[in-house]
């Protein structure tokens, strides 16, 4: 399971770890949705595992994924919802203009240790380009500082009751 909690650390109602279970299974099941299956060798495998490994730091993850002891028929989730991370961010710095469409993937087309290898090496020649290095280390959104008359405006848009010393945070408490 993806997240695992243990009771004996906090004081958790059984209810909220029973949503919290449900809520990791349907994660799993979602990803599951892509998890590539077919014929898959060690030694391919443990070359997607190295590729993994450089673009694991890129993301601010510790390269630690293990590698894998034996042939495998599907790719465990772990391993697919790291290569849905690396699948997302590939297919942005296409939308961006910083890769090429020839720079993504499709995980269900992965059924063998030939198409495995050609996504160690596609993920391979990513990781190495500078541009989707500086791309990944752009932050989503820039900050955008407001103008005092621009913070102005947003206080006339939404005042507190006059004499009201009260914080948002009390106002809404007031309503539950």
């Amino acid at each position: 399971m993806a997240l695992e909690l243990r009771l004996e650390d906090k004081d958790i109602a059984p209810e909220v770890l029973q949503g919290v279970e449900q809520t990791a299974q349907a994660e799993d099941e979602l990803v599951g949705e892509f998890q590539p299956r077919g014929s898959f060798s060690k030694k391919p495998l443990n070359t997607l595992v190295i590729q993994a490994k450089k673009g694991q730091p890129l993301y601010g993850l510790k390269a630690d994924y293990p590698n894998f002891t034996e042939d495998q028929a599907e790719l465990p989730i772990e391993f697919v919802r790291l290569l849905l991370m690396f699948k997302q961010s590939v297919d942005d710095a296409i939308v961006a203009d910083i890769l090429d469409e020839e720079d993504t993937f499709v995980l269900e087309d992965i059924t063998d240790d030939s198409s495995l290898k050609i996504l160690a090496g596609k993920l391979g020649k990513v990781f190495r380009n500078s541009k989707f290095k500086k791309f990944l280390a752009t932050p989503d959104e820039e900050v955008v500082e407001l103008s005092p008359a621009e913070e102005s405006l947003d206080d006339e848009r939404t005042p507190l009751p006059e004499g009201s010393d009260e914080s948002i945070e009390d106002l809404f408490l007031e309503r539950v």
